[in-house]
């Protein structure tokens, strides 16, 4: 190449063999900069060299991409949950700890590659909880879509630093495919024998998920100022939903839930609806999840999501005679293909339909509660 546009090589390693992955030599204003291309094809790491030399000429690359950590990846990262106002940093947070962990803080990010992102996989998936190394074959472990979660958190790190310049490229991060369409439906004898295994702050929050189905970052982040006591409704903002939809709720027709809240109101201390064990504090998802676990534990119902709670509730209102567009809006649900992978069908609803069809008479299942025919009434109107 010509002078002043930098150069390509491969290092060579101690045993003597040359690296297949091409390096780039450049210099700008005065600073030389010796990174590696992270591929082997040549025609790719030129053209990543041009770039590097065109952008830092402009003033559009800042920094030094050969020192850039991934402690500073995270530090994006959850800034950017800050500035967006999302509720469910803590789970980010969860992520890039175990990133960390594994990978190592003040790693840089030139050197995470597919490989060792590989190895860092297989290394979470031979995990059980606490960090301890399961035995091949062994049931319990990390599971997939968790590893999947903390790579996607990685990936995001990336993506933020190409947005703002500190980094040209990025290491294409690929997630394994997970078959996670939710299975389990809670029947009143299964969720009655949680309800009286957890612990008594938890109870209300359980109780709310099972009638209104929304997600649990949605519950526990409820604030006072949402609950409209004057039209017995719950409204979120586009902001505060998953869908960044605005939803609304009402809840004068259904007394189970209007329950829940008063009671909620009347010890109220503080900004969020639910509180924690520690008062004048919001429900932690962490604690909330381990007590859940513990509860589902004792109640024989091992290795029940809490997620079971929100195709549960829109199972009952399709029972009810509910529209699927209307569950829709009510639950939180943006699209169709979304909505349609929760299967709400059961068994029991695949029955009638044969039963229907010859003409023979069943006996429908009664939606699982008052509240929920109530508060299905009270949507459609």
């Amino acid at each position: 190449m010509s002078r002043g546009a930098g150069r390509l090589f491969r290092p060579v390693a101690g045993d003597g063999h040359k690296s297949d992955v091409w390096w780039l030599d450049y210099t700008v204003n005065g600073a030389r900069h010796r990174v590696s291309s992270r591929t082997t094809v040549k025609g790719e790491a030129q053209d990543q060299l041009r770039m590097q030399i065109g952008d830092r000429k402009d003033g559009k690359i800042i920094g030094r991409p050969d020192r850039v950590t991934l402690r500073e990846l995270r530090t994006l990262h959850e800034t950017q949950y800050d500035l967006d106002g999302l509720r469910s940093k803590e789970r980010i947070q969860q992520c890039w700890n175990h990133l960390e962990r594994l990978l190592g803080a003040e790693t840089r990010v030139l050197d995470v590659n597919p490989t060792r992102l590989d190895e860092y996989a297989k290394a979470r998936l031979a995990e059980k909880k606490g960090g301890k190394v399961r035995q091949v074959g062994e049931a319990l472990g990390t599971a997939r879509q968790t590893v999947n979660n903390e790579l996607s958190a990685l990936r995001r790190g990336f993506s933020l630093a190409m947005e703002k310049g500190i980094l040209a490229t990025a290491p294409k991060i690929k997630l394994a495919k997970v078959e996670n369409v939710r299975e389990g439906f809670f029947e009143e004898d299964d969720f009655a024998a949680v309800l009286l295994e957890l612990p008594a702050y938890a109870q209300p929050v359980i109780r709310f998920l099972r009638v209104t189905g929304w997600r649990v970052s949605e519950a526990i982040g409820l604030t006072w100022d949402r609950v409209d006591w004057e039209r017995h409704g719950l409204q979120l903002s586009a902001r505060q939903t998953k869908g960044k939809r605005a939803r609304l709720f009402p809840f004068g027709l259904a007394p189970d839930l209007k329950a829940v809240l008063e009671a909620a109101w009347s010890a109220r201390d503080g900004l969020f609806v639910f509180q924690g064990p520690k008062r004048a504090h919001g429900v932690s998802y962490n604690t909330l999840l381990h007590d859940w676990q513990s509860a589902t534990k004792r109640a024989d119902c091992e290795g029940r999501l809490m997620h079971d709670l929100r195709r549960t509730a829109a199972r009952d209102f399709r029972s009810a005679g509910v529209d699927e567009g209307t569950i829709m809006a009510l639950c939180g649900w943006r699209t169709r293909a979304m909505f349609d992978r929760y299967n709400i069908v059961s068994d029991v609803d695949l029955s009638a339909a044969v039963a229907k069809r010859y003409g023979k008479p069943t006996a429908s299942r009664a939606p699982s509660t008052a509240a929920s025919e109530s508060l299905s009434s009270g949507a459609a109107t």
